[in-house]
């Protein structure tokens, strides 16, 4: 099962920055690799000793330690993880390795760093609007709520074609299991970024999808994977994420819950 952690982790820096999602220092100073397109064989990170992962704090990886993390995350099965007030689960590939963490910039519903050198992040967040069924009300109050994040850590961003999906949400509080489920478009926003500050110098590829789920609010799931020399690598895990992960995100509680980490 996956590993939990009280570990605060460090400032926001990366793509987590741009998506609220929390940190990376210590993990995303620029990388040179050689090309993505070597074969590198796929395998999970080191055990994670769940330790907040500060700036200098653990021993370096290879390249190709972090492109046979990248090359794992591609194929490795997908398994359900639940969060602490069983209110979500995020299917996660080879969901072993992953290991829950707080942020410190921001409070999350859940997060999970892949291996103590970050070779990927996912967390969920969640955002309030007047009405979450205006289609892209969601998308559009996490887009504000990131944009300072944005500009403070001069993210570059580039889009790549947007994708959507049909999703079934949560129900109402109070009506029988059986009842008849709303069904919403969610919009997914696939991004490469890079980061161009005193802190951090790397470029990352992102995708996070905005949920209508509890009255007056959304939930907000994101995954940020680093390149370090992979982009091709990195952008393949993060449309595996679009394509398998972010569809399949299912919320278990019909009222928001109450607590955030």
């Amino acid at each position: 099962m996956v590993k939990t952690s009280s570990s605060v982790q460090p400032g926001s820096l990366g793509l987590l920055a741009l998506l609220s999602l929390g940190a990376l220092e210590g993990c995303s100073s620029a990388h040179a690799s050689p090309s993505s397109t070597r074969p590198v064989a796929a395998a999970p990170p080191p055990k994670d000793d769940g330790k907040a992962a500060q700036a200098g704090a653990h021993a370096p990886e290879s390249p190709e330690a972090h492109a046979a993390a990248l090359e794992q995350l591609k194929t490795a099965i997908l398994v359900p993880r639940i969060d602490k007030q069983n209110s979500l689960t995020v299917p996660l590939p080879d969901a072993e390795h992953w290991t829950r963490v707080r942020f410190l910039t921001v409070k999350s519903l859940v997060g999970f760093r892949y291996g103590k050198a970050h070779h990927a992040v996912v967390a969920a967040f969640v955002t309030h609007v007047p009405d979450n069924s205006v289609q892209g009300a969601c998308s559009k109050a996490f887009e504000d709520w990131a944009k300072p994040y944005v500009e403070a850590f001069e993210v570059e961003l580039k889009h790549d074609a947007p994708a959507a999906f049909a999703w079934t949400g949560p129900g109402s509080p109070g009506l029988p299991a059986t009842s008849a489920k709303p069904i919403a478009i969610v919009e997914v926003d696939p991004l490469m970024a890079k980061t161009a500050t005193v802190l951090a110098r790397d470029t990352y590829a992102g995708a996070w999808a905005a949920y209508p789920v509890w009255e007056n609010a959304c939930l907000v799931v994101g995954a940020a994977i680093p390149s370090r020399g992979e982009d091709e690598r990195a952008r393949a895990v993060r449309d595996r994420f679009v394509k398998d992960v972010l569809p399949k995100v299912r919320v278990l509680a019909t009222a928001e819950p109450k607590e955030r980490f």
